[in-house]
């Protein structure tokens, strides 16, 4: 395992580094992709390269960081943070902007003979594309004043050195900080800290750490197995059951849910939060069907999976249309105490849309 995972580092690497002689070392000759865009198809080595070279043509100083990468047998996942600035060439007719781009991926590869032989990227391309300009951006959350005042609140008395963090929010009476920032090229760490208001004091209530260089590589005192079973718990009865009685057991009180896994992203937190995200989903596909696998070691699990369901509420902007709609994801869970603490989420959103609305990005891909 170690080896694939030297690898696995050394294929992330040579992105980085535009070293694409390496790609041809650590890569199959008939490494096959799968992605959201074009599908699955064999690449091999040339393939990879071609793709890698034109995303770095568009954002040349693109680069991922490993926060996580964890293995099992031939199967190796990572947590995928996409940093840079759109300068380079145009894409898909819309002139660069200079602008900052950050995104995530959970990716999972399988190993033959020490050499990359298949792969499932996720990531969400709805999120590219507004990013570059392609797409509308979707509205942000708005604090509500009294979570603006908790957040300045935190500044005065628990940040007075003002301290960059890549996260700052706040959910009602709750304050959420995650940091330092990822993208920087010396962070070793990160970390989420949660602190709640009360009588115009903020009391620290939950710290976690941990380190991301090397990559975490999950806990080794932690049993694999019951992190795989609590996952598949949240697949089987929340996600397919809709029982949110389930969420409450095998969820931590401070889950929080990062919607296209970038490591410090924090749009839904609690019990609620959670369950009024998915409630969203399941109104749009309310029989929605799920297959999965996983790969697991100590508290990390991933999860590669494909949905299909049928359309009878609204999804985003976009009405209802009758029909079968089918897209893939793949996710990434942190089990804490036999409960779910974090989730990285990456699903393929313009697929649907696209699926709802054929005319949707007609032009682009």
């Amino acid at each position: 395992m170690e080896t694939n995972k030297a690898a696995a580092t050394r294929f992330i690497e040579a992105f980085n580094t535009d070293d694409w002689d390496t790609v041809g070392e650590v890569v199959a000759p008939n490494y096959v992709l799968t992605h959201p865009i074009p599908g699955t198809v064999q690449l091999g080595p040339e393939g990879m390269v071609a793709a890698w070279s034109g995303d770095k043509a568009r954002v040349p100083d693109m680069w991922h960081p490993i926060p996580v990468m964890i293995t099992e047998g031939d199967y190796l996942a990572v947590l995928l943070p996409t940093y840079g600035h759109f300068t380079g060439e145009p894409y898909h007719g819309i002139q660069p902007t200079g602008k900052w781009m950050e995104y995530g991926m959970v990716n999972i590869v399988r190993f033959e003979e020490g050499k990359l032989a298949e792969a499932w990227f996720g990531m969400d391309p709805l999120v590219e594309m507004q990013q570059m300009g392609a797409a509308p951006p979707l509205p942000p959350r708005q604090l509500s004043a009294a979570e603006e005042a908790n957040v300045e609140l935190f500044q005065q008395t628990i940040n007075p050195a003002g301290l960059e963090f890549d996260n700052l929010t706040a959910f009602g009476d709750v304050v959420i900080a995650l940091g330092p920032p990822q993208h920087a090229e010396d962070t070793s760490t990160r970390k989420v800290e949660i602190y709640r208001a009360a009588k115009g004091s903020l009391e620290l209530a939950y710290s976690h750490e941990f380190t991301t260089n090397p990559p975490y590589a999950g806990d080794p005192s932690a049993d694999t197995e019951l992190s795989r079973a609590v996952v598949k718990r949240f697949f089987e009865d929340v996600l397919i059951g809709h029982d949110l009685d389930a969420l409450a057991e095998i969820a931590s009180p401070d889950i929080l849910i990062h919607p296209t896994a970038r490591p410090c992203e924090a749009s839904y937190y609690g019990i609620n939060g959670v369950g009024g995200w998915l409630e969203e989903g399941w109104e749009a596909f309310p029989d929605l069907t799920i297959a999965y696998c996983t790969v697991a070691q100590g508290d990390i699990v991933a999860v590669r999976w494909r949905a299909r369901g049928t359309s009878k509420g609204n999804f985003l902007t976009l009405p209802p249309t009758g029909e079968a709609v089918e897209y893939t994801g793949v996710s990434m869970y942190r089990i804490e105490g036999g409960q779910i603490a974090e989730i990285w989420e990456t699903r393929n959103t313009f697929g649907i849309m696209r699926q709802l609305n054929p005319e949707i990005g007609g032009g682009h891909h």
